[in-house]
């Protein structure tokens, strides 16, 4: 039904719009509704504060500068979408309407209902929808550690919910992946010291906090310490992220995390120290640590396992090619819990072991030489060494047969 200029209208806004409806509504509803909509719901919740009664449209007309036909559309928008009810009554020439305006849901609420979330991922997309529910959501907890048991909804029509774009597709900030479950990092303790100022959110993208975590996890490194060496990685001026200066500070960060009553479940830095009798570990060491669980995404429990067998097996040698060879074996098997770690690693000792059981080895030629010649072996003297040896005895020989004629 067209709207007239002469048409009269009053609004209704029972709980008033608050700084949380405020946001929600700007951040969250007004790509769905538009700008006009926007306007017009916070213009009716402006004019529902006066008591005097009717005014033409006229009037809102010309405070918003919308259109009558623009009007009705954005008033359709809202309705769509909860925030506005209208009714209607017809007297003589004109009608009169009336608005009782909704309130918008929480940000919780909005970014749960996924007919709302899978239209707003397709408007703004993946990045853009992250930064707005980090925004919003700004306080909520991590689910790390917990099982989603949500009863699924029955008996849905496809027109009721469009399920094209699922809710679980949109992750909040540092809630990850199942390849990233092993991150052992307080989030919440992380992001309630970390200011916007500090960290912006505008860069803290899945990508960045789980890269956070991680390197947490693998050095044994507190929230308190990351906010300190993250501040040092953001540049303000140009709203940027060194994710690879951060690695290269985190290398070299003193771990600072205590150790559990499980020695496998420490950060692999400090697995790796113990069994160095203390001794720090080397950057080059650090690094190659930090690879399994940025790149393989080992737990901290499998690095440990993985370390301890490599060093086992090659005399307390960490060469990146083995290492390397060792975790592609262990990735392409699937080995992920302390478990498979630890069956793994014995049996591949007891084929080692059963290897050199049958090896024979060859004794050298100079050897064999040295055994009917009645020279002592030295593993360690050098073949000068051995000559000047074999001269001495041939001496000792000569006199002693010249002492008995």
């Amino acid at each position: 039904m067209e709207i007239k200029d002469e048409d009269q209208y009053c609004s209704q806004c029972m709980h008033g719009v608050s700084q949380e409806a405020l946001s929600t509504l700007m951040t969250l509803y007004q790509p769905l509704v538009g700008s006009d909509a926007v306007l017009i719901y916070l213009t009716l919740a402006a004019e529902a504060e006066s008591k005097h009664g009717q005014d033409s449209f006229q009037r809102v007309f010309a405070l918003t500068g919308i259109p009558a036909a623009t009007f009705a559309k954005a008033c359709a928008k809202l309705e769509e979408y909860m925030l506005l009810r209208t009714y209607i009554k017809e007297e003589g020439n004109r009608n009169c309407y009336i608005y009782l305006l909704n309130l918008p849901l929480s940000a919780k609420d909005f970014a749960e209902n996924g007919f709302y979330m899978s239209r707003y991922q397709k408007i703004m997309g993946q990045g853009q929808t992250e930064i707005s529910l980090t925004k919003a959501m700004g306080g909520m907890v991590s689910l790390q550690g917990y099982k989603d048991v949500t009863h699924a909804v029955k008996n849905l029509k496809q027109e009721d919910y469009d399920r094209t774009i699922a809710y679980a597709e949109v992750k909040p900030q540092y809630v990850f992946s199942t390849e990233d479950a092993a991150i052992n990092f307080d989030y919440e303790r992380f992001l309630a010291k970390c200011t916007a100022l500090v960290f912006p959110i505008e860069l803290r993208s899945q990508e960045n906090m789980a890269l956070i975590g991680r390197l947490a996890t693998v050095y044994g490194l507190s929230p308190e310490r990351m906010i300190i060496l993250t501040k040092e990685c953001v540049r303000l001026s140009t709203m940027e992220f060194d994710s690879e200066k951060l690695k290269i500070k985190a290398a070299r960060a003193v771990s600072d995390a205590a150790a559990g009553n499980d020695p496998y479940e420490i950060s692999p830095v400090s697995f790796l120290q113990s069994k160095q009798n203390g001794v720090p570990v080397s950057y080059t060491d650090k690094k190659l640590v930090e690879r399994l669980s940025t790149e393989m995404h080992f737990s901290n429990t499998v690095i440990n396992i993985m370390l301890e067998y490599i060093l086992q097996v090659s005399q307390n040698r960490l060469s990146p090619k083995f290492v390397d060879m060792v975790a592609g074996e262990w990735a392409r098997d699937g080995i992920a819990t302390k478990e498979q770690a630890l069956l793994e690693t014995k049996k591949q000792l007891k084929t080692v072991s059963r290897n050199r059981a049958h090896v024979k080895i060859e004794m050298p030629e100079y050897m064999k030489k040295q055994k009917a010649e009645g020279i002592q072996e030295d593993p360690q003297a050098s073949q000068e060494q051995i000559e000047q040896l074999k001269e001495m005895q041939k001496k000792i020989k000569e006199r002693h047969t010249y002492g008995k004629g």
